[in-house]
């Protein structure tokens, strides 16, 4: 009996020793919880202001990345939110450009000439420290051990990209051709763009159809995208509601014949000289225009269509920038099309 009572005397004696490290450990784990509690909170600021001012660096009539008013949303967003149970008031903004390709990726600052896969780019950090924001983040039980408060802070980057993929109802069924793109798109510019035709001092314009070539290459033709059908219906029906399942780069589509004449009313009928329902639309460019055969999507442009003539059977268009951005995914190279602003980082 006596060892007994001196083994339960050793165990009481060891969790009276233990205790106050148990209690410790146990108030570290709640100031460690609430810390990441902000850290989350904070993170989401910053994205959000992110993700706010890379949707101002176009308004659908400038021609580069309006920078400043991009910083100023970027701003006013961050003083919107809150973090610890005290507003924001300030934040670190840069603008410049992410490659969407390149490792390590960084943001690249201006001024620079951005290269084809280069995204414009917004750069928010927000931060709870001794000079930002109200001070660091308190904690509740490690002051008892000397740590009054931890600094916090999140970074979260946002731009605009070109899709790899379009989502159902993005894509007009007209195929163009890529050399199209390699004579008279213009990479260099900021952002990527239409060259300009000297004569004119605006974008060169194009006929697209079977019997239209520009020197070797072939201007374009009508795809009935997934599906081998050449019906003047089933094209009329991809007019109306656009890819009726998911395309992507890479994908092949089928291209067919320009004969169906009506297709060409049908386009001059939603044109820029019509209801304007298809004049600025997403369609998919390919390496080959071949009629009646399957060849992969290279990317996705966006084209002004201006006007069709159904007894000539073509569509007159001209390259553009001005398309509503279309839902999709992944990365592809800039043809005019941008998605939604998205997170980078």
């Amino acid at each position: 009996m006596k060892a007994d009572h001196t083994q339960r005397g050793s165990v009481s004696l060891i969790v009276a020793f233990l205790l106050p490290v148990f209690l410790g450990l146990a108030a570290f784990a709640i100031d460690l919880v609430y810390l990441q509690v902000v850290r989350n909170e904070m993170q989401n600021d910053a994205d959000a202001a992110a993700l706010a001012g890379a949707a101002y660096f176009f308004d659908g009539t400038n021609a580069t990345p309006n920078w400043n008013l991009a910083t100023q949303k970027a701003q006013e967003t961050i003083t919107t939110n809150t973090a610890a149970g005290t507003a924001l008031k300030t934040g670190t903004v840069a603008t410049g450009y992410w490659s969407l390709v390149d490792t390590p990726k960084v943001l690249q600052a201006l001024p620079m000439v951005p290269k084809a896969y280069d995204a414009p780019a917004i750069q928010v950090s927000v931060a709870k420290s001794a000079s930002a924001n109200d001070g660091e983040v308190p904690t509740f039980f490690a002051r008892y051990w000397g740590i009054t408060s931890r600094p916090m802070q999140a970074t979260a980057v946002a731009g605009l990209s070109s899709p790899g993929a379009i989502l159902p109802g993005g894509v007009f069924p007209l195929a163009i051709a890529q050399c199209l793109y390699d004579n008279y798109w213009n990479f260099n510019t900021t952002p990527a763009g239409p060259k300009l035709d000297p004569a004119t001092g605006k974008p060169y314009i194009f006929k697209i159809g079977s019997a239209y070539h520009y020197a070797t290459c072939a201007s374009g033709e009508w795809t009935s995208l997934l599906t081998d059908s050449n019906s003047t219906s089933y094209i009329n029906t991809l007019i109306a509601n656009g890819n009726p399942v998911e395309l992507s780069i890479g994908q092949s589509i089928w291209i067919q014949s320009g004969a169906k004449a009506a297709l060409f009313g049908t386009a001059k009928t939603c044109s820029a000289a019509g209801n304007k329902k298809c004049e600025y639309v997403t369609i998919p460019v390919v390496s080959v225009v071949t009629s009646h055969s399957r060849t992969p999507i290279t990317a996705f442009a966006c084209l002004h269509i201006l006007d069709a003539n159904q007894g000539a059977k073509y569509i007159q268009v001209e390259m553009s920038t001005q398309c509503k951005a279309p839902w999709g995914n992944g990365i592809g190279p800039n043809y005019g099309v941008v998605s939604p602003p998205s997170l980078f980082r």
